[in-house]
């Protein structure tokens, strides 16, 4: 078993706990606001009506018009917030997957989930005697393939950020930093975008220097891989300490030892 450090999918299902509470704050401070304004309205204008007061009436039925379209729209975020909390919670459940097949990896790989750093978070890192591989999983739907400026498609249509762009820009970062935490050392960095649940049909080369790849695909592709510089195993522990001391600025993080995990 490849020793292991961190929990897959922690800070999805921390994001994911941050909307849901969010969500109810809204839902309580909507209602609220409704309620009093409602409330005042009547309070202030009801004893004031009187036949032949038919402005009054009026203003009064446009102000609770208004306070209907505004809890409308209220209603409209608590939706959009909802849908966000949905994806996140289904993005840890693809992190927790993957984190399960890189568990069973050998025992000379080494395994750091969800590393927070200053250039974003980072789902998965393996490194081993094949090299050093960072992991973003994408618990997508549908289709993955790719345009031609190398950027992901989702089902045919362009996504709603530069998945590709931003995750190589996260990689160039962090490496700068691991760099000089392992002394000197200067490993291959291979970024792969894993799909547990969608078909991918990007090629290799047509997403730069990200790999696309089905969860199936994972254990040959690292373990068994022909390409990158191998590394030493004192290599192997110089460089996944680096990112371990990276991730332990994190108060979050599992700051346990690395350590040997069973199935």
């Amino acid at each position: 078993m490849a020793q292991v450090l961190g929990k897959a999918g922690r800070y999805v299902s921390q994001e994911a706990a941050r909307k849901r509470n969010r969500i109810i704050v809204v839902c309580m401070v909507t209602i609220g606001v409704i309620g009093i304004v409602i409330g005042l309205l009547f309070s202030v204008f009801l004893p004031t009506l009187r036949i032949g007061q038919p402005l009054t009436l009026i203003f009064l039925l446009l102000l609770l018009v208004v306070e209907l379209l505004t809890g409308k729209y209220a209603l409209k975020g608590l939706d959009a917030l909802a849908k966000q909390e949905s994806d996140m919670l289904r993005g840890a459940v693809g992190e927790v997957t993957i984190g399960t097949l890189l568990k069973k990896f050998p025992d000379e790989f080494r395994v750091i989930n969800d590393l927070a750093t200053p250039f974003g978070n980072i789902d998965h890192i393996v490194v081993g005697p094949t090299g050093v591989f960072l992991i973003d999983t994408k618990n997508w739907r549908g289709v993955v393939s790719a345009n031609v400026k190398g950027e992901l498609l989702h089902n045919g249509k362009p996504t709603d950020k530069p998945y590709i762009n931003q995750f190589t820009g996260r990689i160039m970062g962090l490496k700068k930093q691991v760099q000089m935490l392992a002394g000197g050392l200067d490993p291959y960095f291979q970024g792969i975008f894993v799909f547990p649940s969608a078909r991918v049909e990007a090629d290799f080369g047509k997403t730069g220097w990200v790999h696309c790849i089905c969860d199936e695909r994972l254990y040959g592709y690292i373990v068994e891989s022909p390409h990158g510089k191998k590394l030493q195993n004192d290599e192997i522990d110089k460089i996944a300490q680096a990112f371990v001391a990276l991730a332990r600025m994190d108060k979050d993080f599992e700051s346990n030892a690395v350590k040997r995990t069973a199935i």
